[in-house]
């Protein structure tokens, strides 16, 4: 497998839990926004479209999927 399809499928399993878990929670639409924007970047990735550009937006996601996943792993 190469490298960028093992850090897609971390990204998205990071992605679509802690996008879930803002669903559960009561979210608006922004996390059904961003679990598409995910598989978007990702199919572009596949086809070799501007893939530097959507390798640092799945990048952007991953990392406001985890600051949205702060609370659970901070809570007491």
């Amino acid at each position: 497998m190469k490298k960028i399809h093992i850090f897609n499928i971390m990204a998205g399993i990071i992605i679509i839990v802690s996008m879930s878990l803002a669903i559960a929670g009561g979210s608006n639409k922004i996390p059904y926004f961003l679990i598409i924007l995910f598989f978007i970047s990702y199919f572009m990735q596949v086809r070799n479209i501007v893939k530097s550009v959507w390798i640092m937006v799945t990048g952007l996601l991953v990392v406001w999927s985890l600051g949205s996943l702060l609370p659970y792993l901070f809570a007491p």
